[in-house]
């Protein structure tokens, strides 16, 4: 079993779709290894599917997304119509403009807290490259592997 060094985003190395940016090392030498965890990784993960309450953390993002500027925008035609904003109706939808960065935080978050369950009950998940635009992860308690599409 290769030697975990840590991990660092500007030593990253990759064939095809894979990208690894954990620094791994030879036990017997200590030679940094290079191409060998990339194969690995395509190994290691290509049949781990990404959770299904991933993917529902997407979808609701995506929903919140398209669902509420044009709720949003219904209410402020309707209430321009009916003069309920005045005047301000432009300063109103400039303020509104921070409710997307909100939801781009929540999502993030609710994705950070998958890493911090894990069946062994003692989550230590470390981060090990990317596949396919999703991120893997194996906990270093019980060796359980995760796939994140964040």
């Amino acid at each position: 079993m290769p030697r975990y060094e840590g991990w660092s985003p500007h030593l990253a190395t990759g064939a095809g779709d894979a990208t690894i940016f954990a620094k791994l090392a030879c036990p017997a030498c200590g030679q940094r290894l290079i191409d060998e965890p990339v194969r690995k990784l395509v190994d290691l993960f290509t049949g781990v599917p990404i959770s299904a309450q991933n993917h529902r953390i997407n979808k609701e993002f995506i929903a919140s997304l398209v669902i509420l500027p044009v709720l949003f925008a219904f209410v402020l035609f309707v209430g321009q119509q009916m003069w309920w904003w005045g005047n301000n109706a432009f300063g109103l939808l400039v303020l509104s403009a921070a409710v997307i960065p909100l939801l781009v935080m929540l999502k993030n978050y609710r994705i950070a807290l998958l890493r911090s369950v894990c069946d062994c009950e003692k989550p230590a998940y470390r981060f090990l490259g990317t596949l396919q635009g999703t991120s893997c992860y194996s906990c270093s308690s019980c060796g359980r592997l995760l796939r994140l599409q964040e």
